[in-house]
Formats: C-alpha cells, sequence, structure tokens
C-alpha cells in the first residue's frame, strides 16, 4: 500500500510538472490569422512548452490564409489550472469571439491569478471585452485602435506591448517578436 502511495505521488508530481510547462492558444474556427497561430506555436513547442488549441468547434478550423488545424479542445473544456499561459489569436475571425462570454471569464481566470495573457492583432479587443486591460497599455491592429481605447486600454503604437502580466502584439509582422517576449516573460 506504501508502495501505491508513492507511485501515486511521483505521478502526481509529474503531471503538476508537466502541467507548468503547458500553454493554451486560442483561435476563432474561421479566419484566424495563419502567422499569428503557427509562428508562436512553433517557437512555444521549440522551447519545451505544450502548446494546446482551442476554438468554438473541435471540426478543422481554417485561416485567412488556408492553413487548416484541428483544435484540441473547445474553449470551454479548458481549465485554466493546466496552462501557465493563455495567447489569443488575431485575424478576422477573432471577431466572432468579440463578445463571447466563456472566454471572457477563460481570460480573467487567467488574469486573476497572475498567469501570462497574451494576445495579437484584433484579439487584444477581447481582453479589453473581458475587462483586464482598463487603465493597462496595449497595443492592437491599427484599425482597431479606438474599439481598444473605448473599453479602457491605453493605446501604444508599437508591435509587441507588455504591461505587467499581459502581452498584446499588433499584428502578423510582430508575430515572432510577440512569441519571444512571452517566452522572456514565462522564465
Amino acid at each position: 500500500m506504501k508502495r501505491f502511495i508513492i507511485i501515486l505521488s511521483v505521478l502526481f508530481l509529474l503531471g503538476q510538472i508537466a502541467g507548468k510547462r503547458r500553454i493554451l492558444m486560442v483561435i476563432a474556427h474561421e479566419g484566424f490569422r495563419d502567422e499569428e497561430l503557427l509562428i508562436p506555436k512553433e517557437t512555444f513547442t521549440k522551447a519545451g512548452y505544450q502548446v494546446d488549441v482551442a476554438s468554438t468547434d473541435t471540426g478543422y478550423a481554417v485561416g485567412m490564409l488556408g492553413a487548416k488545424v484541428k483544435p484540441d479542445l473547445l474553449i470551454s473544456e479548458a481549465a485554466e489550472s493546466l496552462y501557465v499561459a493563455l495567447v489569443l489569436v488575431g485575424g478576422v475571425g477573432a471577431k466572432d469571439l468579440f463578445t463571447d462570454t466563456i472566454l471572457h471569464k477563460l481570460v480573467c481566470s487567467f488574469h486573476d491569478r497572475g498567469k501570462l495573457t497574451g494576445a495579437i492583432c484584433l484579439a487584444p479587443i477581447i481582453l479589453a471585452r473581458a475587462g483586464i486591460l482598463k487603465g493597462k497599455r496595449a497595443t492592437v491592429w491599427a484599425g482597431a485602435k479606438k474599439d481598444l481605447i473605448r473599453f479602457g486600454a491605453s493605446y501604444v503604437d508599437t508591435d509587441v506591448t507588455i504591461d505587467s502580466s499581459i502581452v498584446t502584439g499588433s499584428g502578423p509582422n510582430a508575430a515572432e517578436q510577440f512569441s519571444l517576449k512571452i517566452l522572456d516573460l514565462l522564465k
């Protein structure tokens, strides 16, 4: 019996350690920006993180440039406790997630626990609508800066902006820099 308890304890600890190396990325089911998913995902994976992709449907999601990705889980199935960071991918499809209350709750859960929360392109609007950008510096796709400001953020015209545990990126050209800043903060 004692041996069984020790084995279970070791397995639990290994599971906890593995859980500390997981990043959750969220994409729109249609119209996510390919580079904003693929570049950070590859960067995180090469750095030793397991990356799970969530969406509103687990069937193949299609990017703006034609990438097809099968999400690992539904947004509603995602548990903040399993991940060290949440990264929201932009693209025109992100507009479909602007009012997703389940995603807003997930964003707030990560933020309330001080976990890294990132969004790129149009996705920072999701963070703003969830209420975590009030009084914070953030960037967004230039065409959406008025929305960001309307929800209480202080717009910064840069490729990547960091304010405490929140990282925002301006668009696909910033995807690599965005992912590297996230990795720096996770160290």
